[in-house]
């Protein structure tokens, strides 16, 4: 019994060895994360270009739609134009739509398009032939409960 009692203090030190010398998950090295691979980034997401929008713009007047079957443009006295949504290619944070005569460009930043009390939640650009329209856009649920221009 002496001799079990004094082998026990080795014993434990080599349970306790062992037990810190285990792989790893998944191959990782010490220090290293976990997470799967798949897992989401840690960085802020970005800016929501998912959806339909709504643009508007003065001086001169003008209106726009940005929606899964097409881009419209309406001006005063002038044809609607129309193109297909390709969908949003994102260039740092600013969502673009079209290419050629027609572009949508939404800058996800706070925009008062000045005739009105609507507070919308993107500056909005719009190119047709070399010409830039400036004005405002937001999702037509952001716009439901605002005052009506």
């Amino acid at each position: 019994m002496l001799r079990t009692l004094a082998a026990a203090p080795f014993a434990l030190s080599l349970v306790l060895a062992l037990a810190g010398c285990g792989e790893s998950p998944m191959g990782a090295s010490e220090g290293a994360s976990t997470a799967p691979a798949d897992a989401p980034a840690s960085t802020p997401p970005g800016p929501d270009f998912s959806g339909d929008f709504q643009l508007v713009g003065t001086e001169p007047f003008w209106g726009g739609r940005i929606q899964e079957d097409g881009l419209t443009l309406s001006r005063a006295g002038q044809p609607d134009v129309s193109a297909a949504n390709a969908g949003v290619k994102v260039e740092g944070d600013v969502g673009v739509w079209g290419v050629g005569g027609l572009v949508f460009r939404l800058h996800p930043e706070p925009c008062t398009d000045g005739m009105s009390d609507r507070k919308y939640d993107y500056r909005a650009e719009v190119t047709i032939n070399g010409q830039v329209l400036r004005g405002c856009a937001s999702s037509p649920l952001g716009l439901e409960d605002q005052p009506r221009p």
